[in-house]
């Protein structure tokens, strides 16, 4: 069967109530019946945690990996330089293959909330992946952006300002269908020629 693979962390695995859920998933599976929906994310996750799960993913198959790093790669928390960022996303892109990537970008957190995540690091770890995105030739969503300048924006975060809200998945699938449709019509045209 046809494989679409989550890794990222909290964001992509799901986060409600306190507790892990698979929502996201859920709706990718909903929108793709055809494709076994297989969520790798992992809570508290960063990008050197991710260096370590690389290999599982990739020996999965799947004809797209949505990447979701950044969120704790942001906080000054055991603080991770952006080169640093960059030099591990880069390494796992590689190693997922660049043509089966869709790359995030850190979504937005209310850093008034939770200000180890200062606005500032969001915004120089968006740049990152962006300029990456650009460089490796991966499909890209400008999640911070999209996020930033919606006028719902406190509805899309929990009481935490981290986690989604049941819009802000709303928000990241409408970003998310269109991107995976796009992808496997490139790839089925790419098989047919």
């Amino acid at each position: 069967m046809k494989r679409i693979v989550l890794f990222g962390d909290s964001t992509m695995m799901g986060f409600r109530n306190g507790k892990a859920s698979d929502t996201l998933a859920k709706r990718i599976r909903k929108d793709f019946p055809g494709y076994e929906v297989i969520n790798m994310s992992i809570s508290d996750y960063k990008t050197n945690n991710a260096m370590t799960r690389v290999d599982r993913v990739a020996r999965l198959n799947p004809e797209i990996i949505i990447l979701g790093f950044g969120a704790n790669d942001i906080s000054t928390d055991d603080e991770i330089k952006p080169g640093k960022f960059a030099a591990n996303l880069t390494s796992i892109i590689e190693t997922l293959g660049t043509q089966r990537v869709i790359l995030l970008s850190p979504p937005y957190i209310d850093w008034i909330k939770d200000p180890t995540r200062p606005w500032t690091r969001q915004l120089q770890f968006e740049l990152v992946t962006e300029h990456l995105s650009k460089q490796l030739d991966v499909s890209y969503i400008d999640l911070l952006h999209d996020m930033a300048n919606c006028a719902n924006l406190k509805e899309l975060l929990q009481k935490d300002g981290l986690h989604f809200t049941k819009q802000g998945y709303n928000l990241l699938e409408n970003e998310l269908i269109p991107e995976i449709k796009a992808m496997l019509a490139r790839k089925s045209e790419l098989v047919s020629n």
